[in-house]
């Protein structure tokens, strides 16, 4: 898919890796909706891209965002549910932030495609991006909550390529350390030793590496290689690779 001319909407775009799409995705030609519920933020993105407030963890919010882009802008071309939390630790997580990974991290992008991508094949085109992390296909040892959340995403992205890939683009974002709000202070922690090993990427890097799948129109976009390795080696023999994880992350 070619970005120019069309119009995409990103969400968590006030920051960080999102925003560095908008602007990337805006460079290509494309008009960008930057989307995020800080509109502090938002109003010191910049010119060249649309930015509207827009609270993605719920479904109405998700509904009110569309049917406002679609009114002024036209059909939407491309979604990126970009928008994440990471809430939670181990047990003793509370329900609260189990609601809210859920709601933010998987939910948002079940919701967006169910009101986005009906759109999409009708008119026989269009694209879905999401962004879940290397957590989605391997693990954030300090958070129950952002693991299986962000295995979720990639889960639901998978069902959306298989049952509707032969229509529209699907590609799922996963990568590790990125220079980004929700990365401060994970450095401090034992698993940043796991998530931080393989660099830590700035979020342009991150952007231009999306920008060349959506062109070839691939499905698992990880900006880190060595996550490919890291997955297939899980999946070979998980018993060692969850014995791995635990000399790696807490020396036993």
């Amino acid at each position: 898919m070619q970005l120019d001319g069309t119009t995409c909407v990103i969400t968590g775009a006030a920051s960080g890796i999102g925003l560095a799409c908008a602007r990337a995705f805006a460079a290509e030609g494309a008009t960008v909706v930057a989307a995020d519920r800080d509109a502090e933020r938002l109003a010191a993105i910049g010119e060249g891209l649309v930015g509207v407030a827009a609270d993605i963890g719920s479904e109405a919010g998700i509904v009110d965002l569309v049917e406002r882009v679609e009114a002024e802008l036209g059909p939407i071309d491309l979604w990126f549910s970009n928008a994440g939390v990471a809430v939670g630790m181990g047990l003793d997580a509370t329900d609260e932030d189990w609601d809210l990974s859920w709601r933010v991290n998987a939910m948002a992008h079940v919701w967006a495609a169910r009101h986005v991508v009906p759109r999409m094949l009708e008119r026989g085109h269009g694209y879905v991006v999401s962004t879940a992390s290397a957590a989605g296909l391997l693990m954030e040892p300090q958070s129950a909550p952002y693991t299986l959340t962000k295995h979720a995403a990639v889960a639901f992205a998978e069902w959306l390529a298989v049952n509707h890939g032969d229509v529209i683009g699907v590609s799922v974002l996963c990568p590790q350390g990125v220079r980004t709000p929700m990365l401060a202070g994970l450095a401090d922690t034992p698993s940043g030793n796991v998530t931080l090993g393989d660099g830590i990427l700035e979020p342009e890097d991150v952007a231009a590496v999306v920008v060349e799948a959506i062109a070839e129109q691939r499905f698992l976009i990880t900006p880190h290689p060595e996550v490919a390795r890291y997955e297939a080696g899980k999946v070979a023999d998980r018993d060692r690779w969850i014995a791995g994880m635990r000399r790696v992350v807490f020396g036993r």
